[in-house]
């Protein structure tokens, strides 16, 4: 089965084909922020050195957050498109998973984390082995204080690796929280998230009907807030907000 997958979710931009297991090509862009010129040309480039058309793919995934609220809905735009057109298989993929899975664990609990700002984080834990990433911290939206505590409840005597965001810079609110704590940062390759990756967690993921593909933001958007704030109605569907904007 070949796969091609699309990562817009930061400010690394990455594609990939795989076929089945098999990496073929992976074509990366970091810090460039213009997804949205940089996306489609970087996907006709990887199919044309891999002698490939978009007709010879078998299922688009992509990375379906959590991340940049932007970055997220040029992604899964255009893989919407390719899969809704070409009728074809898509597949959504968790961020986070991604990060776990490009990560050499042993016997550790992986943290993949986003920098959120404000000492939060987008983050889940994950442990991995022959048969992939298994998520045993749910993907969410944390203050580092409860990311920590529900991580240390988690790994009993497991090393902790972190990747993703550099970690290093809250080193003291860290060892505050779990001073006994075994962690590392995951080596500089692997906290970027790889379209490789995504390609290999959708070779057994599910199919999803492109009509009903949307962005997993884990937080609410500031203008739902806002709204939420202005009106003091419950939130709703993903949109319903706007229409009172």
């Amino acid at each position: 089965m070949k796969i091609l997958s699309i990562t817009t979710a930061t400010n690394h931009l990455s594609v990939a084909i795989n076929d089945d297991k098999q990496v073929i090509a992976e074509k990366n862009e970091v810090d460039q922020r213009n997804h949205s010129e940089h996306l489609d040309p970087l996907i006709s480039e990887i199919l044309k050195e891999n002698n490939l058309t978009l007709n010879d793919i078998d299922r688009f995934a992509v990375a379906q957050g959590p991340g940049s609220y932007t970055g997220l809905r040029i992604g899964i735009t255009t893989a919407k498109m390719f899969a809704s057109i070409l009728d074809k298989d898509l597949v959504g993929v968790s961020t986070l998973a991604s990060l776990a899975q490009g990560v050499d664990a042993g016997d550790s609990i992986i943290v993949a984390e986003l920098d959120a700002r404000n000492d939060n984080f987008f983050a889940g834990g994950y442990v991995k082995d022959d048969n992939g990433v298994k998520n045993v911290v749910a993907d969410g939206h944390y203050h580092i204080d409860d990311l920590l505590n529900k991580v240390k409840a988690a790994a009993g005597n497991k090393k902790v690796i972190f990747v993703g965001s550099d970690i290093d810079k809250y080193q003291d609110q860290i060892t505050s929280i779990w001073p006994e704590i075994n962690y590392q940062q995951a080596p500089a390759g692997a906290n970027q998230v790889h379209a490789a990756n995504i390609g290999l967690l959708a070779l057994d993921s599910e199919a999803i009907d492109p009509d009903k593909m949307v962005p997993k933001y884990l937080r609410r958007t500031q203008a739902e807030l806002d709204w939420h704030k202005k009106t003091g109605k419950a939130y709703g569907p993903d949109s319903d907000y706007v229409e009172e904007v």
